[in-house]
């Protein structure tokens, strides 16, 4: 028995079924009296269900693992020749790239029966952008055993402490499966880094300056097109209340054409009144009158 061939084993597991595992192949070493053999086998870190997600995307979704390392390798080309139309193409790619990455991880862990939370599909995002850009993670991502989830800030390597299993694991495919084809330029950009660190974080640093401003330059356009139909909307309302306004003086001027005309009835008709008032007390004047001389007949 041998450690790397245990964990081989042990992370082809589902997470549920790691600790149990882990704890039968210790004590199958200690029996087989490898001490040593089983305290590292019980050392083994058990993976977060992000890390286990992207170990089994390395394994059985090999297409959208190698189209994540090859437009990171073409990313890194085009920072390097400085071809700025290539790197806007090729960055306008790298969401679409990620998302079909992400997703088909997700299958793959749902197929075997786990489930894949927002939160750690998230993870397994940021895990896939760091192999896109920083070769020592992609290598790391390789082999197949990492047991967190990496992040990259563009400004240093990606930190690798403890994220893979055993460290210096060769990469490790499921059967029947070739390793991620990405024609060698992702080891060679990895031994290239080595010898030029200094180099590579500021080409990694002005990579992701560009996906930065690129993701700005996105945002800018979504905020222009709600502003524009933020405009249209308000030039609409704008002429349906010049429409509402027109409406209201309109009617405004005929109730005042009314008032005024109701007005001037009334003054008619007080006059009106005050003469039959004046009528009347005569004629009243004059009954009573009558009503006297008629009175003094009797």
């Amino acid at each position: 028995m041998e450690l790397a061939a245990v964990a081989v084993e042990l992370y082809t597991l589902v997470p549920s079924a790691f600790t149990a595992a882990r704890t039968a192949r210790a004590k199958e070493a200690k029996s087989a009296g490898d001490a040593e053999l089983a305290k590292n086998i019980a050392h083994l870190p058990k993976p977060s269900t992000a890390a286990w997600a992207v170990n089994m995307l390395v394994r059985h979704g090999t297409k959208e693992f190698a189209g994540v390392l090859e437009l990171g390798a073409s990313l890194g080309e085009a920072q390097e020749q400085q071809d700025h139309d290539r790197l806007r193409t090729l960055g306008q790619q790298r969401p679409r790239v990620l998302g079909a990455a992400v997703e088909q991880a997700r299958t793959v862990a749902e197929g075997l029966g786990v489930k894949v939370s927002g939160a750690a599909a998230m993870e397994i995002e940021a895990t896939l952008r760091a192999a896109m850009t920083d070769p020592g993670a992609a290598a790391a991502l390789r082999g197949g055993q990492l047991v967190r989830s990496l992040a990259t800030n563009g400004l240093e390597p990606v930190d690798l402490s403890g994220a893979v299993a055993i460290a210096g694991t060769l990469p490790v495919v499921g059967p029947g499966k070739e390793e991620p084809d990405d024609g060698g330029r992702q080891r060679g950009r990895a031994d290239s880094q080595r010898a030029r660190a200094d180099s590579e974080r500021e080409r990694e640093k002005a990579q992701t300056a560009l996906a930065e401003a690129q993701r700005s330059a996105d945002k800018a356009d979504l905020e222009l097109a709600q502003a524009e139909r933020e405009k249209s909307e308000a030039v609409r309302r704008s002429e349906q209340l010049a429409v509402d306004v027109k409406t209201a003086k309109d009617k405004l001027a005929a109730l005042q054409q009314e008032l005024a005309e109701t007005e001037g009835a009334i003054t008619l008709a007080e006059r009106n009144r005050k003469l039959a008032a004046r009528l009347a007390e005569r004629e009243r004047r004059a009954a009573e009158t009558a009503r006297a001389r008629l009175a003094g007949l009797s």
